[in-house]
């Protein structure tokens, strides 16, 4: 199978870019859709690091940076910061719901293994399928 589709890393690290991409785009989205209560609540994240006010402007801010680095991580530009970024927001996210009672499997492991994708994407890079190389 010398040369087909199924040998190509960078075809691998595209599909995964592009899935991963557009449902953390749409997941920014929907705290936009969901209003006022969710973006206080995605703002509320920063409280694991002391940070307790603005929680809107801050949940705000948040959700557009998951629209930007989603859509950035799928074309693969700002591909490392992108990664960063949305590794960070989602380990952040991980310690809020373990602080406040959330489920450790279901809603802790999740957030988890999300931000150690994004950071393993951090070192492996985004791949020759991108609009920066």
């Amino acid at each position: 199978m010398s040369g087909s589709l199924l040998d190509k890393e960078n075809f691998g690290k595209l599909f995964i870019r592009l899935v991963l991409g557009i449902i953390l785009a749409a997941k920014g989205i929907t705290f936009f859709i969901h209003g006022q209560p969710a973006l206080t609540l995605l703002g509320k994240i920063l409280s694991v690091v002391g940070i307790t006010f603005w929680t809107l402007h801050l949940g705000w801010a948040i959700a557009i940076c998951y629209i930007v680095c989603g859509i950035t991580m799928a074309l693969g530009a700002f591909f490392k910061t992108s990664t960063f970024l949305l590794g960070t927001f989602s380990l952040l996210e991980a310690a809020f719901k373990y602080y406040t009672g959330g489920d450790p499997v279901s809603e802790v492991a999740h957030m988890v293994m999300l931000s150690a994708t994004m950071y393993g994407f951090v070192f492996i890079g985004s791949g020759s399928y991108s609009v920066q190389k």
